[in-house]
């Protein structure tokens, strides 16, 4: 296998031709092809509506309300309408601003977005060091520069390569192959010590992040939120080095960082929020499901970035993948989005009941399964080896002051759903495990994105420099693709 660079793919930014337009108001649900009827779930959780649904809104810029989330979120907004925050209006109806702690939220008394933070913005994405003439670089599999070449997106992933035990990528978390309406969210995360919320003003590149993907995952023979609860370091459900617990309830996924990145470089979270509630129940994720966090950064989502690409590309009303890039149509299998923290691929959501392996078996509370049948994907990966997908389901408000108690709403995860279905003790270092401990039973950052020198399968965007690394007979196999550069 050759060298694959991002100056040499002949993939652009975006993800293929648009099949449908959303609806002005609202994108919960689309006809295309042969979808599976309403009421079909591809996993545990009941769903009444359709595969499709998404239980978001269409940008402002778009007619719509802008927002994932229950139908009482309109009435929760906080921001500033001057700063371009604020009610939207649709259909000749206006939201309201939220009454929380006593105080009625107001035109004159709303919060006004976060700016940008001092630090400055990353300029040099070469990785530092030298490489390790000790090791020698897998390269088939997720390891192939191929697979690579297909499957990476815009800008936001600077580089990528394996080693002899983990693939890394490093990324900059910018969504790139689409436009977050971060201003439209009614309820953003704010500032914690502040009243500033998050919005656009808020991005940066300030913050790299890198995923440690293990080559080699041993799994356990359990689906439940249990899993791996003992490997993290604080049982009390919030902080660092904590998993999710609701009330009694523990989820095995960490409760303020990542469970993967999806393949445009950002970072996928749980699609529970830091206390064990469903993310859009807090009306704080955009038309996307994305948001940015108090520390600022870039957006990660809480939900499927599931919506196809504006064909005109100047339409903000689109997210990471739709049904141009399921490659056998929508009754196929769904396509690689995002790499899972533990060591599993997370593929998209189940769009048909006649596509490959759909509740066969049913999406376990892990959020993945094995097929039972042979068969494998687009890049030749045999789908009887566990992975995770997407999904979309029914849930229903509890108290607090954001959702109206009982109001039913849609709800999409993100691939790792309650739990890591691998095993964490079994491997020697990921990603997962950086979130779950401090032990140095394990390999930290610097072991595990070691390069190996003479590499010839990797993905580099233009102005990354891996050129020291690589072997010299390396060439490139794809034509230029200016666009997929900086």
């Amino acid at each position: 296998l050759k060298l694959v660079s991002a100056q040499s793919i002949s993939r652009p930014a975006c993800l293929g031709a648009m099949v449908f337009t959303w609806a002005a108001a609202l994108h919960a649900s689309f006809v295309v092809g042969t979808l599976a009827a309403d009421g079909l779930t591809a996993g545990t959780k009941a769903l009444t509506g359709s595969l499709s649904d998404t239980g978001c809104y269409a940008p402002k810029a778009d007619g719509g309300w802008g927002f994932c989330g229950p139908d009482s979120c309109k009435a929760a907004y906080i921001t500033c309408a001057a700063e371009g925050g604020g009610p939207a209006t649709v259909g000749g109806v206006t939201g309201t601003y939220t009454t929380l702690g006593g105080t009625k939220y107001s035109a004159s008394t709303c919060q006004s977005f976060l700016a940008k933070g001092a630090e400055p913005d990353i300029t040099s994405w070469t990785p530092k060091g030298s490489c390790d003439s000790t090791c020698t670089q897998q390269t088939t599999g997720v390891c192939s520069g191929t697979f690579l070449a297909k499957v990476l997106v815009g800008s936001g992933v600077k580089s990528a390569y394996c080693n002899d035990k983990w693939l890394v990528v490093s990324a900059s978390g910018e969504p790139s192959v689409f436009t977050p309406n971060l201003n439209d969210i009614p309820f953003p995360p704010g500032k914690q010590g502040t009243t500033f919320r998050t919005g656009m003003s808020t991005l940066s590149t300030s913050k790299g992040q890198d995923m440690y993907y293990p080559l080699s995952v041993t799994d356990l023979s359990t689906s439940a939120g249990t899993n791996n609860k003992d490997v993290f370091d604080v049982q009390t459900g919030s902080g660092p080095y904590s998993y999710l617990i609701d009330g009694t309830t523990i989820y095995g996924l960490p409760s303020d960082a990542g469970t993967g990145m999806a393949v445009n470089g950002q970072s996928i979270f749980p699609t529970y929020n830091n206390n064990g509630k469903f993310t859009p129940e807090k009306c704080e994720v955009d038309s996307c499901s994305n948001h940015v966090g108090q520390g600022g950064g870039q957006p990660h989502l809480h939900g499927d970035p599931f919506g196809d690409q504006d064909p005109k590309g100047s339409s903000p009303d689109t997210c990471l993948y739709g049904p141009s890039n399921y490659s056998s149509g929508v009754t196929g299998h769904p396509p690689v989005i995002g790499f899972a923290a533990d060591g599993h691929l997370i593929y998209g959501r189940y769009l048909s009941s006649s596509a490959p392996g759909f509740a066969a078996p049913l999406l376990d509370v892990c959020g993945g399964h094995s097929h039972t049948a042979t068969g494998n994907d687009e890049h030749g990966f045999s789908l009887q080896g566990y992975h995770y997908h997407t999904q979309v389901f029914d849930a229903t408000c509890g108290s607090g002051p954001m959702c109206a108690a009982g109001e039913s709403f849609k709800v999409t995860s993100t691939g790792p759903f309650q739990c890591f279905k691998a095993d964490l003790t079994k491997s020697t270092g990921s990603s997962a495990l950086l979130a779950a401990t401090a032990s140095s039973s394990y390999k930290g950052k610097a072991d595990m994105g070691k390069r190996c020198c003479s590499m010839t399968d990797y993905y580099v965007l233009n102005g990354v420099d891996l050129s020291a690394d690589v072997a010299a007979s390396s060439t490139c196999t794809a034509p230029a693709a200016p666009t997929n550069g900086t």
